[in-house]
């Protein structure tokens, strides 16, 4: 008989058995791994570890001439995860460095009980002069604490990426730990670290424990670990110090050996750093005008989200920095957009090899657009001059928007403003034939009624002139027109911010609370909101004689709606008093600042 199986049921069967198969895949995965110090000294004795999760019999490498093996050993590890039994397989070799050099040691193979080869890493092994005899664990009893101790047993040390460096321009600081392994070193407490005083000072250090690695320190070897990692802007120039690092060791020795257990005696040892110098250069002179502080080495692109599209439809131009340098400190560059074209508040990104900024367009008219291009400044500081990028310029084709109304009048903020534009104006009626004074009457001369229409003419062709003047020319000061659209601007934030509340959408609520208030700010006060923090705005408000208390409440609001942003379960009644204090306190600023 015949049996019809859907395509359905294929695909479970095969779903059931990569889910059989992948697991024993997965566990039947053979590691086979060598671990041996990077650096020993002349004469040393050493291990050789071979690490495989399954059994088999070994071909260790070949040792001579530079190694002599001295002894060999193996074990099993059994440990149990997750219910599940694992076990691993070392092979010990201890050897002992022949002479000095840096020394290659092969591949080992493992054979399995299947007869199937598998092979280990090789490892390099660094041999230095042998040292003199230090004092060890092994003193005799007689010896005092501090003869197990030299002063260079346990150090720290800054180690900057450079010395030397323009202003504008970054480097790395680096604190290490340093200890022989017959220090006794066993811990440390009480870091205390500088201030960086004329640095802007970025904390980069992984997160995870220190990793101790062997390392030559004038001919001796040490086991080092990095405890901090910095990146450092100077802000300005001169010879900028770094004052020392402190951290107390905890030394732990053998006083007395017994044969079921040994004493031992902590001791504390202070160790501090030696002060860094960094030399930090001013920039040369002749820096071009589209230059905004960028040091480094560095590419530039520049596009817009769409090249075609209808009038009054939003669109985005991104212009990204890529490269190396600090990213923090890259100011917007300044671009002429269209005279027909809105623009709004940019945005910034910064990751870690680029920055991106982000402008938001609308354009109001249909027609072909050109952007100009982008112009982007920095200083080479490897090449020692101003490097200047340009993208290619972008055009942009807006149809007409057929929602729009017919008629419309277009006010430019822009120091090229043209003249006001009347769009799609009605038609004017044609009239077949002229009416003259004559067919009235030579009586209707003299009559008050036939001058009284002239002069209501005359006098509101005059005021109206006179208002378009001077609108046209307020129009024209941006400065003036970002301070009296501030709290109009405001005002619509606040409505927005005043439906997600009935709605109870308390993220977007707290964020359009946020952005009416440095919105209000930036637009009253003619400063970028990049540049707004609180600071600043106390600093601002200070200087215009507002009262303290509203400056405190004003600071308040914002700590509490950047809180509220992160804080679940936020109540109505919570949303509506900062709502109100918010309204509030915008009306006393503007009061006071007019």
């Amino acid at each position: 008989m015949k049996t019809n199986i859907n395509f359905n049921t294929y695909k479970l069967i095969l779903f059931l058995g990569l889910f059989c198969i992948l697991p024993n895949a997965a566990i039947s995965q053979v590691i086979f791994k060598a671990e041996a110090p990077n650096m020993v000294s002349e004469g040393e004795l050493f291990n050789f570890t071979l690490t495989a999760n399954t059994s088999g019999a070994i071909s260790p490498p070949a040792f001579a001439p530079n190694f002599k093996e001295i002894a060999t050993s193996k074990g099993t590890i059994t440990n149990i995860v997750n219910a599940k039994v694992e076990q691993s397989f070392m092979f010990h070799f201890t050897l002992q460095a022949l002479k000095e050099g840096k020394f290659a040691i092969g591949e080992a193979i493992l054979t399995d009980e299947e007869g199937k080869t598998y092979k280990s890493n090789p490892v390099t092994i660094e041999v230095i002069k042998g040292q003199p005899p230090q004092p060890n664990q092994q003193t005799p009893q007689t010896s005092s604490p501090a003869a197990t101790n030299n002063s260079a047993d346990v150090f720290m040390r800054f180690i900057p990426s450079r010395t030397s460096l323009y202003r504008g321009d970054n480097l790395t600081l680096t604190l290490k730990l340093y200890y022989s392994p017959q220090s006794g070193f066993a811990n440390g407490i009480d870091l205390q670290l500088p201030k960086f005083d004329g640095f802007w000072a970025n904390d980069i250090t992984p997160n995870q424990t220190v990793k101790w690695t062997r390392e030559n320190v004038d001919g001796r070897i040490y086991l080092s670990g990095i405890l901090k990692i910095w990146e450092l802007n100077p802000q300005k120039s001169g010879a900028i110090r770094i004052n020392p690092a402190s951290l107390t060791a905890i030394i732990q020795q053998r006083i007395r050996r017994n044969i079921f257990f040994d004493d031992y005696n902590n001791t504390e040892k202070s160790i501090r750093t030696s002060a860094v110098t960094i030399n930090v250069k001013d920039l040369p002179s002749g820096a071009p005008a589209s230059f905004t502080g960028a040091v480094g080495n560095y590419t530039m692109t520049a596009k817009v989200s769409k090249n075609k599209m209808t009038a009054n439809d939003a669109v985005s131009m991104n212009v990204k920095i890529s490269g190396t340098g600090n990213f923090s400190l890259i100011g917007t560059p300044a671009i002429k957009f269209p005279l027909d074209f809105d623009t709004y508040d940019s945005k910034k990104t910064i990751s870690s090899n680029s920055v991106t900024f982000e402008y938001p367009l609308v354009p109001r008219a249909a027609g072909t657009f050109t952007i100009e291009p982008v112009v982007f400044t920095y200083f080479n500081p490897s090449e020692e001059k101003y490097v200047t990028l340009t993208s290619n310029p972008m055009i942009i084709e807006i149809e007409k928007d057929l929602n729009s109304p017919q008629q419309s009048i277009s006010f430019i903020n822009s120091p090229n403003q043209r003249d006001v534009q009347i769009l799609a104006s009605d038609i004017r009626f044609i009239k077949n034939k002229a009416e003259t004074w004559r067919t009235k009457g030579s009586r209707f001369l003299g009559m008050k009624s036939f001058y009284l229409p002239y002069i209501i003419i005359v006098l509101s062709f005059t005021l109206t002139y006179l208002w378009l003047y001077k609108h046209n020319k307020n129009r024209q000061n941006i400065i003036l027109m970002r301070n009296r659209k501030a709290k109009k601007i405001a005002r619509k934030r606040l409505n927005v911010a005043a439906k997600s509340m009935k709605l109870n959408n308390t993220s977007d609520f707290y964020d359009e609370l946020l952005k009416a208030i440095w919105g209000y700010i930036s637009d009253k006060f003619l400063l970028p909101v990049a540049e707004l923090s609180r600071n600043s705005v106390s600093e601002l408000l200070t200087a215009k004689n507002v009262k303290q208390e509203y400056i405190d409440r004003l600071i308040q609001i914002v700590d509490e709606c950047e809180f509220a942003q992160y804080a679940p379960g936020a109540r109505s009644s919570q949303m509506n008093l900062l709502y109100n204090d918010a309204i509030e306190i915008m009306s006393k600023l503007e009061q006071k600042t007019k």
